[in-house]
Parts: structure tokens; C-alpha cells; sequence
């Protein structure tokens, strides 16, 4: 039985392309970086509402725009094993890769392009700044945070909407997470696989259809295009047999756990 592709696979962004969260990374006091680290897990934990605290992270941190900037030096040091190898192995099969993240858009835009993603494939949440602020009458201005728009992305339950609103391309979806807001947009795509290599949260890896285990994100290719198209590639000599290879390496030391027995049948009769 061949496993059916997915002609586009949905990446979460924060701890889980990178092994960072963006907002955590911007610059404060101690007691500033530990409240605002305790709000976010918080809010992937699902114990609060991302609505409640999103604002407030950034109020608390009041940043500057070379400072939201500076974040996408921070994803790209910290990306996930195999993250930009996935992308690029996901492109040359004909699978969409595309980042849906709660993130800040200026940074994620940018360690999107690095990564291989299609600047019209990401979608992430704007920021206001006040040109009032920094230098500004001597032309040299950095100016602080104002306001963040205000939408679908800030909240836990509206990553769907934007998957509905924002996807075009016919076929199955996959979508790759790590947070509550994810698994509560599993339901508007054809499989959501939890990625516990940052981050293990129970509250949505209990509720995964399927979880990656591994801190490598190559499984993600057995998924999206099927075990017997990752062996194609590893056995190719290309240049996307390393990560494909990885990829069943990963596999076979039980980097999928299957709370699906059903889906974990039907991913064996074909691997």
C-alpha cells in the first residue's frame, strides 16, 4: 500500500523550525525575560489564552524594530536539525512548505527565505511601530513597539482561519506544531503530526494523531511524501539523499510514535 503525499505541509514556526520562541528572545531585565517566558508556555500549554497574553508580552518588553529584527539571527542559530535540508527535499518533491506562526513577521519572514520558504507561503503577525521614538530628529531613528495587529494568528483557536483563508493549493494538508494552537487547527487540515524535539507538551502530544519524537525534523519527509519516496531519494545520490537518509535513520529508532493505530498501520503497510 503506497502512503498518499501531501501536496503542502504547514510548519508552526517557534519551537519548531527553530528551537526558540521569538518573543522570548528580545531583549529585557531578568525579572522582564521570566515573566514573559512564563506567558508564553503558559499560552502553548494552552493554560491561558494566547489572546490574553500576546499584547502583553510585547508591552512588557517594548521593543525596537532592530530589535524584532535581530530575532531572525536568533531562529537561524537555533534552527531544528535538518530544518533547511526538510524544506529544500520538500521543494524538489513537489510539496509545498509553508510557515503559519504566531510569531513576529519581520523575523520569521526573513528565516523563512533562509530556510527555502516562499515569501508568499508565510503568514505571521504584524507589528506597528512609533515614528516618534528613538533619535527621530536626528534622522537616525529605531523606534519602538506601538501596536501588533490584532487577528487570527494572536489567538489560540484562529490558525485554521488563516489555513482556510491563506491556502489554495488543491489536496491533503499536514501540519507540522508544536503548540495548542495547532492541534486546535488539526481539525481543518488532513493530518497534524505534534514535534516534540523542543518542546514535549501533553496536552497536545496525548491528542496527536502522530508525534516526532527526534530533535531532527527530517521525519516530517516520511510523512509528507511517504516512506518509499524518502527511500527513493536516500538511494538517489542526490543532493537530498543525506536528509532523506536521516530521515528513515530517524524513523527506524522510533522518531514517530503513532497514537493513531490505525494511521501507524497504514504508515507500516507502506514503509
Amino acid at each position: 500500500m503506497r502512503w498518499r503525499p501531501f501536496p503542502v505541509t504547514l510548519f508552526d514556526c517557534d519551537s519548531t523550525l527553530t528551537a526558540v520562541e521569538g518573543i522570548d528572545e528580545l531583549p529585557a531585565d531578568t525579572a522582564t525575560q521570566a515573566e514573559v517566558a512564563s506567558l508564553t508556555e503558559s499560552a502553548m500549554d494552552g493554560q491561558v489564552a494566547l489572546e490574553d497574553v500576546y499584547g502583553r508580552r510585547l508591552a512588557l518588553l517594548n521593543p525596537t524594530r532592530a530589535q524584532i529584527r535581530d530575532v531572525k539571527s536568533r531562529y537561524k542559530a537555533a534552527a531544528v536539525p535538518d530544518a533547511k535540508q526538510t524544506i529544500a527535499a520538500l521543494n524538489h518533491a513537489g510539496t509545498e512548505p509553508w510557515i503559519i506562526s504566531g510569531g513576529l513577521k519581520e523575523a520569521v519572514s526573513e528565516f523563512a527565505t533562509w530556510l527555502g520558504v516562499s515569501p508568499d507561503n508565510v503568514r505571521a503577525v504584524d507589528t506597528e511601530f512609533d515614528p516618534l521614538t528613538g533619535d527621530w530628529w536626528q534622522g537616525e531613528t529605531d523606534p519602538c513597539y506601538a501596536d501588533h495587529e490584532h487577528g487570527h494568528l494572536t489567538t489560540t483557536a484562529g490558525k485554521a482561519d488563516v489555513i482556510r483563508a491563506a491556502v489554495k493549493t488543491p489536496g491533503r494538508r499536514l501540519l507540522i506544531g508544536d503548540g495548542v494552537s495547532d492541534l486546535a487547527a488539526s481539525t481543518d487540515v488532513d493530518l497534524f503530526a505534534a514535534y516534540a524535539g523542543v518542546v514535549s507538551r501533553p496536552t497536545v502530544t496525548d491528542h496527536a494523531p502522530v508525534v516526532i519524537t527526534s530533535s531532527s525534523i527530517a521525519p516530517v519527509l516520511a510523512l509528507a511524501l511517504g516512506p518509499e519516496r524518502v527511500a527513493e531519494l536516500a538511494d538517489s545520490g542526490g543532493p537530498h539523499s543525506p536528509v532523506a537518509s536521516t530521515c528513515m535513520s530517524e524513523i527506524e529508532s522510533g522518531a514517530l510514535h503513532f497514537n493513531d493505530t490505525a494511521l501507524a498501520r497504514r504508515f507500516g503497510s507502506a514503509a
